[in-house]
């Protein structure tokens, strides 16, 4: 039996699971990142701009938004979406753009003592969130979970999804010299 088999078996780990749904991968992954998100939007709280606009405090909280295109390729932001995000984080006092010693054309963005504090705060209440997403495991099973997740996501990262027919085109060979299809 193959690994894909194997998973859209069902039994016992499908049940209580929508008929068909239960062990399909998109639709699980699906359901994940609702939940997530939607526990993680209510931790955010009132943050202008939302998670994203954590993510964007986050990288100038530990200096990794040196560069605004860059911090938006990063997260998968929209360029036009970046410079809203960090607009409303400056206009709350959240960052500053300060200029770059080593390109005076570019702007560091950076955060203000009360974007830590909201970030600090923020994290932990995500720390919460992360608990109340994998309750459904134990704690080794959550460890195992991460790493997994890790496994998958560095390699889909390798690959860059973001490019569609390159990534399709490279998932097929993997699938072809393994037997399988892929329609894509």
């Amino acid at each position: 039996m193959s690994d894909a088999e194997a998973a859209t078996e069902g039994g016992a780990e499908c049940e209580g699971l929508p008929e068909g749904l239960g062990c399909d991968l998109g639709w699980l992954l699906g359901q994940v990142q609702y939940g997530y998100v939607a526990a993680s939007s209510a931790a955010v709280g009132s943050l202008s701009g939302g998670l994203r606009a954590l993510f964007v405090l986050g990288a100038a909280v530990e200096g990794e938004a040196r560069n605004q295109i860059e911090v938006a390729r990063r997260f998968g932001i929209d360029r036009t979406v970046m410079v809203r995000l960090v607009d409303e984080l400056e206009r709350d006092g959240l960052v500053q753009r300060q200029p770059d010693p080593a390109d005076r054309r570019a702007r560091i963005i950076t955060a203000t003592e009360e974007g830590e504090r909201l970030h600090a705060a923020t994290e932990q209440k995500r720390h919460l969130v992360d608990q109340h997403v994998l309750a459904g495991l134990v704690p080794a099973e959550r460890v195992e979970f991460i790493r997994l997740l890790r496994t998958v996501v560095a390699r889909l990262v390798a690959v860059d999804p973001t490019h569609g027919t390159a990534a399709c085109e490279a998932a097929r060979r993997e699938i072809d010299a393994h037997g399988g299809g892929l329609g894509c």
